[in-house]
């Protein structure tokens, strides 16, 4: 499939899945009005876990229903943007590395791997993947960066990428330290860090609306930018 094809078709999958990911926050934040709506009607119900143990009934129910849209919901909604974004980044580096391999010209790999090998795309797969599982680690600038060496597209902007260096930062801050900020989280989310070490972390609806028209706004930014420049790239 020509590289062109594949761009496309990267974008209008990762496009659908922040869109899905989205609509499945709005759609369960209204469901849970409902419930409450229902419960406020006086009506009586009570849910078992049959896993932990667990009996709740509607009065229970109805203090946790804030706590699960704008805590769990929102955290594992944000994590998904985030996570559908750095998948969307790598792949389509992955896509340019296939179609323009010499830019990994210099690049060693074992000579066990290569006798080993089915055939040449084998090996020139195991060498983008290593590649870019070192670029991965790195911080999103650096991301950037390795990006504008193999192709310059001219974005996104340097606000832009502050940006998403901070959305990264505060993912990382949910998922490894129980989202209480450290001192990580300051250095990796720059001049736009929103939190002191020792906070706790808020996914508030506008900050995360917001991120997630920024994810959009990327990923159709450099799609469109790959796409204008595949056909000039050498």
């Amino acid at each position: 499939m020509p590289l062109s094809e594949d761009l496309r078709a990267l974008q209008e999958r990762v496009v659908g899945e922040l869109v899905a990911a989205h609509d499945y926050y709005t759609n369960t934040k209204f469901a849970w009005r409902i419930v409450q709506k229902v419960i406020d009607s006086n009506t009586k119900f009570t849910i078992r876990n049959k896993i932990t143990g667990s009996v709740t009934d509607q009065t229970a129910l109805s203090t946790h229903i804030e706590e699960y849209i704008q805590k769990e919901l929102a955290e594992a909604t944000f994590q998904q943007f985030i996570s559908t974004f750095e998948s969307f980044f790598f792949d389509f580096l992955r896509l340019w590395l296939t179609a323009y391999p010499r830019s990994l010209g210099g690049k060693k790999v074992d000579v066990k791997f290569i006798l080993d090998a089915p055939d040449k795309d084998a090996i020139l797969q195991h060498a983008i993947g290593k590649e870019l599982n070192e670029v991965m680690y790195e911080r999103p600038s650096a991301w950037f960066a390795y990006l504008d060496e193999k192709v310059k597209l001219d974005c996104p902007s340097a606000d832009e990428i502050e940006r998403l260096a901070e959305a990264k930062a505060a993912r990382d801050v949910l998922v490894h330290n129980r989202g209480v900020v450290g001192k990580s989280y300051a250095l990796k989310a720059g001049r736009c860090a929103r939190y002191q070490e020792g906070d706790r972390m808020d996914i508030a609806e506008p900050y995360h609306r917001e991120t997630w028209d920024l994810l959009q706004k990327v990923v159709a930014d450099l799609s469109a930018a790959g796409l204008a420049k595949a056909p000039l790239a050498v």
